[in-house]
This record gives C-alpha cells, sequence and structure tokens, in this order.
C-alpha cells in the first residue's frame, strides 16, 4: 500500500473514531488506541498471530502511523505491555511488609484491570523458541521487577528481618517465580497471586535469637554460592 493511501486510511480512521475531548492531543489518542489494541490482540490470540495490520483495524488509523512509532511488532507488543515495568524503586516503608505491601499495591492498581496478568506468561511461553522476543521480555518486562524485588529483600536482609546470609538472587527467583507460577495456574488472577507472597517471606525470615537484636552480614548472590560448589567439585 502507497504512502498517500496509508495517509488516506489515517484520514480515514480518525475521522470514524469516537468525538475526542478538548486539549487531547490527536496523536496521543492515537498512540493509547494502538497500545490497547495490541494488548488485547495479544490475549486473544499470541504474539505469533499478531500482525500490524490487525491492529491497525482494531485501532482505527493506518499502519504507517504505526511504524512511525513503533519499527516492528516486537517493539510494539513490548510497548504495549510497559505497565508491568515498575515505574521508579520500590517505596522504602521501613518494613519488609510494608515494602512488599507498597510495592504489590502498585503493580495490582496498574495492571488488574488490564489483560496483562493474562497476557504476561503467554508471552513468556511464546519466548521459548523466539531468541529476540525472550531477550526482549528480559530485558524490558522481567529484569525491571525482578530487580525491585530484590531490592525490597536487600533491604530486608540489612534491617535483619531477613537471614544474614540469604542468597539474594536465589530469594529473587523464589519470590518472583511464585508469583509467576500463581498467575499461571489462576489465569491471570493477580491477587490470588501476589497474596502467597507473605508465606515465602515467612520461610526467608531470619531465625530468632536471644543475643539480643540481628546480626550483621552482607547478604550474598548466586555467583558465589557457584563458585563455592564448583570448588567443592
Amino acid at each position: 500500500m502507497s504512502d498517500r493511501a496509508e495517509s488516506t486510511e489515517d484520514r480515514a480512521g480518525a475521522e470514524g473514531a469516537p468525538a475526542r475531548g478538548r486539549g487531547r492531543p490527536r496523536s496521543e489518542v492515537a498512540h493509547r488506541a494502538i497500545l490497547v489494541a495490541t494488548l488485547e490482540l495479544l490475549d486473544e490470540a499470541g504474539y505469533r498471530a499478531l500482525a500490524i495490520e490487525t491492529v491497525a483495524k482494531r485501532a482505527g488509523v493506518g499502519k504507517t502511523t504505526i511504524y512511525r512509532r513503533w519499527p516492528s511488532k516486537l517493539e510494539l507488543a513490548i510497548d504495549a505491555m510497559h505497565e508491568l515495568r515498575p515505574p521508579g524503586p520500590p517505596e522504602d516503608t521501613g518494613s519488609l511488609e510494608g515494602d512488599f505491601g507498597a510495592f504489590q499495591r502498585a503493580q495490582v492498581e496498574r495492571v488488574a484491570r488490564t489483560p496483562l496478568p493474562r497476557v504476561a506468561p503467554r508471552l513468556i511461553s511464546e519466548a521459548v523458541g523466539d531468541p529476540e522476543l525472550h531477550a526482549a521480555i528480559m530485558r524490558e518486562l522481567i529484569d525491571p521487577v525482578r530487580e525491585a524485588v530484590r531490592e525490597v529483600l536487600r533491604r530486608g536482609v540489612e534491617r535483619g528481618e531477613l537471614r544474614p546470609d540469604l542468597d539474594l538472587d536465589l530469594a529473587t527467583d523464589i519470590v518472583h517465580g511464585t508469583v509467576v507460577y500463581r498467575i499461571m495456574l489462576s489465569q491471570g488472577d493477580i491477587l490470588s497471586a501476589a497474596g502467597a507472597v507473605p508465606r515465602v517471606l515467612d520461610l526467608l525470615r531470619a531465625p530468632s535469637s536471644s543475643s539480643g537484636g540481628p546480626k550483621s552480614a552482607r547478604p550474598r548472590s548466586s555467583g558465589s554460592s557457584r563458585a563455592r560448589r564448583g570448588r567443592s567439585g
């Protein structure tokens, strides 16, 4: 399709769209419509079936409108899931429960009313056979959440709420992995998944001591564990 035809299609889509409130730029409305359409289609058919042409039709825009913003469907799909990324460092409330509670509430508020809790596990499974998709999901979606979880756990170790020799990387896998696993089993019930976190944290807590106060120790990562296992082998 030529650029002229695409431009005509863009205008036609804009003319047929619902009336917009004053003060909202047309490009902002189109941008949001494209992301919503992409997320809906990912929920309905998955990443492999996603096509720019279908997104354009659902969003009421031309394909060139999409390609001007996202050069590929991979970048479009990842951007459509941006709400999964924490907007910043987790809030420091002064306690392990408070930090996790604040982090979980913020995540749930952003994604609970969207298809994201169903779409994310589906994309992860589709990424098994797609190295490019896998790398993008890890970089843009998984790693930011893991880093936030790791930071909350690190604070817990420093405060003495968690055991001083805690392997932070492994503990992050346990906490984050439990939530992802529960989301998959419940077909996207993020509230149920989040409810499992306090019980997981109980497994990681520092043992009570009669010495009066937590022992100070630097939390270690699984890298040191692997090094020790290599030397013992």
